[in-house]
């Protein structure tokens, strides 16, 4: 997908999430009750070189 912001253009690939659900068991009140949370699966990031005020910089 190209993007433009500020006359400037620049090529993003969009990645697909995928969300799973972990069930947490506990008790409240005497009574075991299941929680559910959702739990992403972290991505590996590569490095970027950027540029600002003319000012290359790494992330």
């Amino acid at each position: 997908m190209q993007l433009t912001y500020r006359a400037g253009r620049y090529e993003v690939n969009p990645t697909n999430l995928q969300a799973t659900t972990s069930y947490s068991v506990g008790i409240y009140r005497g009574v075991k009750i299941k929680i559910s949370a959702p739990a992403a699966t972290p991505q590996t990031r590569s490095s970027r070189v950027l540029k600002y005020r003319g000012a290359t910089y790494t992330i």
